[in-house]
């Protein structure tokens, strides 16, 4: 993180979710059930799916925070994937639930009524804390890399977008003299739920099957490591995210002549220009190949013709059947082949 005050945002993002979050729902249930609102009702389940993933990003920070330990040499920043995952699960199955509702309402004629004009205003003041809350929680996003608050900060938009379209049923309905609208927003916003739900659940499924980072990014390790002295090449690259952080392996080709005093200098000249231009980076493994590995073996096959040669000299059988067999091409080749498994 860039900043001190961006660990404080971190850490209290949770909280300040469940709050904000566990009020606007008890608000607009209330509101919705007194004024009569389809939609407001349904608006309040985005504030109920916040309250929940805001206890579990609370959970998730203090869980993923945690050091390495011997159990867990990669840390345990895995949980905000699983924690995530299990979001989406429920909610996919509670908003599938409310879209059922929501058509039958719609269907039924004789559940059609015109909400109070109270609900607009309970519907305003959602829009204007689920904007503040949305930036709050993306800045805190961008800056800590998290999974976990990032699907929180898109929840926020959610609710924001939603409770706009609560506004605009509520208007219609009081002022288009269409009382159906209402449970049309309500029928819609059950959809979209369904729709961020598996957003998330595709996020967290990527994030546990430890899918590599984007083009760019892999681009861009590739390219800091072989601006710095002392790689050649290189020649391998795999990447993967663990929770917050971004995990890589790298093998770089370097002059074989290099002592081991020089070789721990290019690992850490790696690692550290990395971590000034890539953030949220986390373990970085580092290998070095030899670029005399394939001269060496052209070198090794060599071996046997020249002793071919020598044993033609020596005997004067010239192209002799005892010669061929002795340094035909098959010890050749399990000499290549050796050789290159070895240094591999």
């Amino acid at each position: 993180m860039r900043y001190k005050e961006c660990l404080w945002c971190f850490r209290s993002v949770g909280w300040v979710g469940l709050v904000t979050n566990s009020a606007l729902m008890l608000m607009k249930s209330f509101v919705g059930l007194i004024a009569g609102s389809s939609a407001l009702l349904a608006d309040a389940m985005y504030s109920a799916k916040d309250v929940v993933t805001s206890i579990l990003v609370i959970v998730g920070v203090n869980v993923s925070g945690q050091p390495l330990d011997r159990d867990h040499p990669y840390g345990h920043g895995k949980i905000e994937f699983i924690l995530s995952l299990m979001i989406s699960v429920v909610f996919l199955f509670i908003t599938a639930l409310l879209f059922v509702h929501a058509l039958q309402l719609l269907l039924d004629s004789s559940t059609h009524r015109t909400p109070h004009l109270i609900a607009l205003w309970a519907a305003l003041i959602s829009i204007a804390v689920n904007v503040v809350m949305y930036y709050y929680s993306r800045c805190v996003a961008i800056e800590a890399n998290s999974p976990m608050v990032r699907t929180l900060s898109h929840h926020h938009h959610a609710d924001a977008t939603s409770s706009a379209a609560v506004a605009v049923g509520i208007l219609g309905a009081n002022y288009l003299g269409m009382p159906w609208i209402d449970t049309l927003v309500a029928l819609f916003e059950t959809m979209h739920l369904m729709f961020l739900g598996g957003e998330v659940f595709r996020d967290s499924y990527r994030g546990l099957m430890d899918r590599s980072v984007s083009k760019p990014m892999r681009e861009k390790i590739v390219e800091i490591a072989k601006a710095t002295k002392g790689v050649h090449e290189v020649n391998h690259l795999r990447t993967r995210y663990i929770g917050q952080e971004l995990m890589a392996e790298v093998v770089l080709r370097v002059d074989p002549d290099i002592t081991v005093e020089e070789a721990h200098s290019i690992t850490d000249a790696v690692h550290h220009n990395m971590s000034r231009r890539i953030p949220n980076l986390g373990l970085v493994q580092i290998k070095f190949q030899s670029e005399t590995v394939r001269s060496v073996v052209q070198e090794a096959a060599a071996i046997p013709s020249e002793a071919a040669a020598g044993c033609e000299q020596a005997a004067g059988c010239s192209k002799s059947k005892g010669c061929s067999t002795a340094a035909g091409t098959n010890p050749s080749k399990d000499l290549s082949l050796d050789l290159e498994s070895v240094l591999d």
